[in-house]
């Protein structure tokens, strides 16, 4: 059963669909959705797979599904091969029946939460630990033998703290001993895990204690394995030396030195990722430095959980991460990364919906792309810089023959900007569209038309559409795509509650919206809107008077930050105008 999963998991998501009624009866898909359901044929009904909150909630979700978004999405938790993994359905109406495609799997977390939570599996892991482990309910810490599993104590924290030192003979007089013992309390006590504690015994041996989280819909626990070292170790804070202290990954010099040993010394087959957390100091400066280190958490802890017996990772600076994994098949890759960017983006939204934090990697492999760390360092470092570019929140395989390019035209910008003949060409640019508005006239359309289309070409944009105050479509320049924007503004009640304090709206990446605004999302996702700027212009009454939108199409890409100023500005001016 086992060996199944694991071959199953390298598959690429795309390949699994089906077709369903509105009662969830199967009526077709692929073979891969047969292995997925583990079965022969598609005399099923869906609900077999599904948790029954599930099944409820899928049914009302097709029995309402809107015409007017063809394509929306639907996250479930489905259970094959007796595992709970969580999926997103991408379900588009065809008639009375449903073609359902499987976008994205999350496996790393619900196996191991249900790993941990189940004797048997519980029991296969802890032959890694020593004699014995402790765990921790969000009541009470209980200390059990490993071989029979056998509850040797169970209390509150501090009959559990006087039994945990009296019992493993800590040197509570080692002021490091006695704060690392203090912080894994209290570490335990608000769940925080994946971090590693060093405590000094009084015959100056050494006692590691490594917590891991695991969690179910109804229960957290706390699993905290413990390894005695057998040898005399120097008194020193080994934690600190290896390990970063806020993350319990490896810290810079750690995970460098590791990954040179591997790639330099070793000559193994691997691949670098850089990952860089999106936005993380809007973060920092809405939602404070303490919420900035419980997101920083959460990402080492989604990093772990999609690598797990596949690599190593370590935190590099104050958002920036490098890992270093064991595998360098592309669909291997793109499955950990893919689990690393929905656990990052699912996990933090979840706890702050208003904060937009995600993560871009770049990726290079060894020896594919290059034979030394410096170099496949250099390498992911700049393909991180392109999934920067290309909108936040996605990950980019470093591939000479498609990325090469971009470096090329971002290096000729950057010579251009040198010389001074860039700002020369956009001050002109720029000069021209000014010139042109302030000879506007708004009972003429051609002259307004004009300057959208100069604003187009000028930001490098798909689309530029203004909005009247009832939301009917003014103007509209630019690739003529599919517009519900309007439709939806005037069925959404709150759509201007994500706008900033001073009226607008901007998305690098509409993905982020996926966990923030699943409705929202569908529009975008619809309109196949990668990246957007809508601006709110009101009267002097502060009624509703122009709605402008800037919109870039997919593939995903982002708008050029030293336009953005010129773009608001525009809008301002064509509001006064209008």
């Amino acid at each position: 059963m086992e060996k199944s999963l694991d071959s199953f998991t390298k598959r690429r998501i795309s390949d699994i669909n089906f077709t369903i009624d509105k009662d969830l009866n199967v009526k077709d898909g692929n073979r891969s959705f047969l292995r997925l359901i583990h079965k022969t044929d598609f005399n099923v009904n869906i609900s077999y797979i599904l948790e029954d909150s599930d099944v409820k909630n899928f049914k009302f979700f097709l029995a309402t599904f809107d015409d007017s978004f063809p394509k929306r999405n639907f996250l479930v938790t489905i259970k094959p091969f007796e595992n709970y993994i969580s999926c997103i359905f991408t379900v588009t109406k065809k008639g009375d029946l449903f073609d359902v495609i499987i976008e994205e799997l999350s496996y790393s977390r619900q196996l191991l939460d249900k790993a941990l939570l189940e004797s048997r599996e519980l029991t296969a892991l802890i032959q890694n630990f020593d004699a014995y482990y402790f765990t921790y309910d969000g009541q009470n810490f209980s200390l059990k033998n490993t071989k029979d599993l056998t509850t040797i104590f169970n209390g509150k924290r501090s009959a559990f703290q006087d039994y945990f030192t009296n019992t493993f003979r800590i040197n509570l007089y080692n002021d490091d001993t006695r704060a690392q013992l203090d912080s894994m309390l209290n570490n335990i006590e608000n769940f925080i895990s994946n971090k590693y504690y060093t405590l000094l015994q009084v015959n100056k041996k050494i006692l590691t204690v490594h917590t891991l989280k695991t969690s179910t819909r109804k229960n957290s626990l706390i699993v905290a394995s413990m390894n005695l070292h057998k040898e005399n170790e120097p008194v020193i804070n080994a934690y600190s030396e290896s390990r970063d202290g806020l993350t319990g990954l490896y810290n810079k010099k750690a995970i460098t030195e590791l990954a040179i040993k591997k790639i330099n010394e070793e000559k193994a087959p691997c691949s670098l990722i850089i990952l860089d957390a999106d936005k993380f100091k809007e973060c920092n400066d809405t939602f404070g430095h303490i919420f900035g280190d419980r997101v920083l958490v959460t990402i080492a802890s989604c990093i772990n959980d999609a690598i797990k017996g596949r690599g190593i990772a370590g935190r590099i600076g104050g958002d920036e991460f490098l890992i270093l994994l064991d595998v360098t098949d592309e669909d291997d890759i793109r499955n950990i990364t893919r689990n690393i960017r929905t656990g990052i983006q699912w996990s933090i939204t979840n706890v702050e919906p208003e904060s937009v934090v995600t993560c871009s990697m770049g990726i290079a492999r060894c020896p594919i792309n290059a034979k030394s760390y410096e170099e496949l360092f250099e390498l992911a470092d700049k393909s991180l810089y392109i999934a920067k570019y290309r909108g936040r929140n996605c990950y980019i395989i470093y591939k000479p023959e498609l990325h090469d390019k971009i470096l090329i035209e971002n290096k000729q910008v950057d010579d251009r900007m040198a010389t001074g003949e860039f700002f020369y060409d956009t001050m002109n640019s720029e000069i021209k569209i000014l010139e042109k508005l302030q000879h506007a006239d708004k009972n003429q359309k051609e002259s307004v038309m004009e300057i959208l289309n100069l604003l187009i070409d000028f930001m490098q944009i798909s689309k530029i559409t203004i909005y009247d105050k009832d939301f009917n479509v003014l103007y509209l320049a630019g690739i003529d795509e599919i517009n519900s924007r309007a439709t939806f503004i005037k069925k959404c009640k709150n759509y201007f509650r994500i706008f900033n304090q001073y009226g607008f709206l901007f998305l690098d990446n509409t993905n982020i919206l996926n966990s923030i605004d699943g409705e929202r999302y569908e529009l975008y996702r619809h309109m196949e809107i990668s990246s957007t700027v809508e601006i709110l212009n009101k009267d002097k009454n502060g009624e509703n008077h122009l709605l402008i939108c800037y919109d870039l199409y997919r593939p995903a890409r982002t708008f050029k930050k030293d336009k953005l100023t010129f773009a608001l500005l525009v809008a301002r001016k064509l509001s006064e105008i209008l």
